[in-house]
């Protein structure tokens, strides 16, 4: 009988840690800019690490906290910043990508309420290998620089 229970409890570490490769995807330095109270819009910018050996789509992010997530892409065209809505965001293999100012980031719609800075806000993401995974994101108040004025296309 103790035989067979360390080879169950074997089997289960087995597969409890082949079941966590899968999804190793981790979310790292997230957070939200602060913005007016009456604003209906803010950015969300992080750091996305795939640990896996293929690469994954990030294809959704949910919050209670906003009625809509979007991913945009800033370009630079005729000397004015636009951005470019983007259905999903590849993280290469063994890799990371980084959503920042001025780069590839999360719009944040129609927040449910006004948030300040030192408050935190829970993101879902899913990912195209039918994981997900959950991150707090710090709203932290402005700079001044990088201010995220843009024309949405």
């Amino acid at each position: 009988m103790f035989k067979y229970s360390k080879i169950i409890i074997s089997l289960l570490l087995l597969f409890s840690s082949a079941t966590s490769f899968a999804a190793d995807v981790t979310v790292n330095n997230a957070w939200i800019r602060e913005a007016p109270p009456v604003s209906q819009v803010q950015a969300a910018y992080a750091t996305i690490k795939n640990n896996q050996t293929n690469d994954v789509q990030l294809i959704s992010a949910s919050s209670s906290a906003y009625k809509k997530i979007e991913f945009h892409q800033t370009v630079l065209e005729n000397g004015i910043n636009k951005m470019l809505h983007q259905p999903s965001i590849t993280i290469p293999h063994n890799s990371h990508v980084t959503l920042k100012p001025e780069g590839m980031h999360m719009m944040l719609f129609n927040p449910v309420k006004p948030l300040r800075a030192g408050e935190e806000v829970t993101i879902t993401f899913e990912f195209s290998d039918n994981s997900t995974t959950t991150q707090n994101f710090l709203v932290k108040k402005s700079t001044g620089t990088n201010s995220h004025h843009h024309m949405h296309h």
